[in-house]
């Protein structure tokens, strides 16, 4: 059974998720960790706590283990929307005193109203063997039984199943009436039918048994413990206490309330989102380091990767970069199944560098060929999608002078170890030449002055983006596929905007790479680029606001100092083309099928 597992303390609760592994088998595993902030801190003030605990779930080796950590004022209200987008078959949570307070909330209301079927986990399970499994029929002990039987399989364990039978109860139903085929599961050694008091027979059993699974009450209104449970709760066996989901809509469901009209209240609700996200979905490049572990996870997941290098004269880095990917990704760990170079028409020697390296090289003037072609990055990586094959493609620029793996893994790990996640961007320091000298801080102009304030102008959800502009970039297919591409330098733009449009701010996460040394580009060429951008935010700026896109200018004037120190005027003309999703493409349907 799929699996969540709600952490509170993820050093001492190792054996509720030894528990949850015995559970999930060989089905996936999330292990959840939410950090509570005070109302007088920001959420984003917990991104240090936030990397501390998934180091430490990381520690957790197994195939299809999954981490969540995340921030939140209630963490109740964080699993809740965990479980409503994951739809697990299980929940688990650690057992807690009744009356005292976790994660916002208390064993009894957990129980009184789950967002799916939940166990609640008392005492360590390291040990036991020989399940007591007490069934007085309904929804509650088909679920205990399930969950005893497999446990029992995966420890080698055996399952009795007790039905106490009270002295007034003339109807007698048997074990097999009050749970079918459950009671007759390979793991299931004994069919125990008694009269008494429940409790004291109970009692009495669980002497010969190393543990309890046992339902919750199913009585609406009532204890949800049940006296049983509390019974079990007070003694000293690890005890197992489930129930099912509620039959009626439960309140953790409930739509979320629209953000608040005032500015004030608007723009706080923003931020606690924004801050949400950032702790949430930003990682570090050193998380997934571990390469055997990537690899393992794409083939469980039968997964294939690309990764794809746009060229345009860069025949001082394009052997550096093929190399470092080669050599690490795909010959000592094969992480990368296909690896392209899609050019753009160079006029040095960088394609003929490539080809003597063994990559594959596309022009992407003749790639789609009856689909025409526009100058420009974006052109390039539209049409890449059509000559790769990966269900992850990734894009990583080529004029970086400090290329690492890390480039590659960084942006592949997120997408094979978070399932949630669509889209993944690179950010790092940018240092700026002056003269000879190398600055560590001043590089990325164009993102600080023109795409941040853009975005936290008119998409305020992107506004946590380290570097919307990076070039090292990727997604799964399945999402890139039904994305419009724009040709020039607002790629990266439309991207991250079309995304969250479509899938939302939680699909899109960010990874520390550190630092990225590369070629500086002039001011000249940064004028352009952040022209090129500013159309692309506004174009999207005006859909669906009424405004038409065709009435604004397109050309741009740019001043330039002439040799005899005069200025000039210079007239481009800078066009955003926007491709269409190629999978509306024929040639590209054509290829998929």
């Amino acid at each position: 059974m799929r699996c969540v597992v709600a952490l509170t303390d993820v050093e001492h609760q190792r054996g509720l998720v030894d528990v949850a592994i015995a559970l999930a088998g060989a089905d996936e595993l999330t292990l959840a960790s939410v950090i509570e902030v005070p109302e007088d801190e920001t959420l984003a003030s917990a991104q240090t706590e936030a990397r501390r605990q998934r180091r430490a779930l990381r520690a957790v080796e197994r195939p299809g283990v999954r981490v969540h950590v995340t921030v939140a004022r209630r963490g109740w209200a964080a699993i809740a929307e965990l479980v409503a987008r994951e739809r697990p078959d299980l929940l688990l949570v650690a057992w807690r005193r009744p009356g005292s307070e976790f994660l916002g909330t208390t064993i009894e209301d957990v129980l009184r109203d789950p967002p799916c079927d939940v166990a609640v986990v008392k005492g360590s399970f390291a040990r036991a063997k020989r399940l007591l499994v007490p069934v007085r029929g309904g929804r509650y002990a088909q679920l205990a039984a399930v969950i005893a039987a497999s446990f029992a399989r995966a420890r080698d364990g055996s399952v009795t199943l007790l039905h106490v039978e009270s002295r007034s109860d003339h109807r007698h139903p048997s074990i097999y009436q009050l749970l079918g085929d459950r009671a007759f599961d390979e793991r299931v050694d004994q069919l125990l039918t008694r009269v008494g008091d429940a409790a004291l027979v109970i009692a009495e059993e669980s002497r010969a048994h190393d543990a309890l699974v046992i339902g919750a009450t199913g009585r609406e209104g009532s204890d949800p413990l049940g006296p049983i449970g509390r019974l079990a709760a007070r003694g000293t066996k690890p005890v197992l206490l489930v129930r099912t989901r509620v039959p009626v809509a439960s309140s953790v469901f409930a739509t979320r309330s629209p953000l608040p009209t005032d500015r004030t209240s608007r723009s706080r609700a923003i931020g606690e989102l924004v801050d949400t996200w950032f702790v949430e979905n930003t990682f570090s490049s050193s998380e997934f380091a571990d390469l055997g572990k990537l690899v393992r996870e794409k083939e469980r997941q039968g997964l294939r990767v690309s990764v794809v290098l746009p060229t345009l004269n860069e025949a001082a880095t394009i052997r550096k970069v093929i190399r470092a990917v080669r050599t690490r990704l795909v010959e000592r760990f094969p992480l990368v199944d296909e690896l392209i170079v899609i050019d753009s028409d160079s006029e040095d020697r960088t394609r003929e560098i490539a080809e003597s390296e063994g990559v594959p090289v596309h022009i992407h003037q003749r790639t789609l060929t009856e689909c025409g072609a526009h100058r420009g990055k974006g052109e390039a990586m539209w049409k890449s999608l059509h000559v790769t094959s990966g269900d992850i493609v990734i894009w990583v620029d080529t004029d970086i002078a400090n290329m690492h793996p890390k480039f590659v893994y960084g942006i592949v790990g997120p997408l094979l170890l978070h399932r949630r996640l669509q889209f993944v961007k690179a950010f790092y320091q940018r240092p700026l030449h002056f003269g000879q000298e190398l600055h560590a801080a001043g590089g990325g102009r164009v993102t600080e002055l023109m795409a941040r304030p853009i975005l936290n102008l008119f998409f305020p959800e992107l506004s946590g983006m380290v570097q919307p502009l990076s070039g090292e970039q990727g997604g799964r297919r399945a999402l890139l596929e039904q994305l419009p591409f724009f040709t020039g330098y607002g790629v990266e733009t439309g991207l991250l905007i079309d995304t969250v449009q479509r899938a939302g701010i939680g699909s899109i996460a960010q990874v520390d790479m550190r630092q990225r040394i590369h070629r500086n580009q002039s001011l000249y060429s940064l004028s352009k680029m952040s022209f090129e951008i500013l159309q692309v935010a506004l174009k999207r700026v005006g859909e669906g606001r009424g405004v038409r896109w065709e009435e604004a200018n397109s050309t741009m004037k740019l001043i330039l100092p002439s040799d005899d120190g005069r200025l000039q005027l210079t007239l481009e003309d800078l066009v955003p083309v926007e491709r269409p999703p190629i999978a509306t493409v024929p040639a590209y349907r054509s290829s998929r099928r």
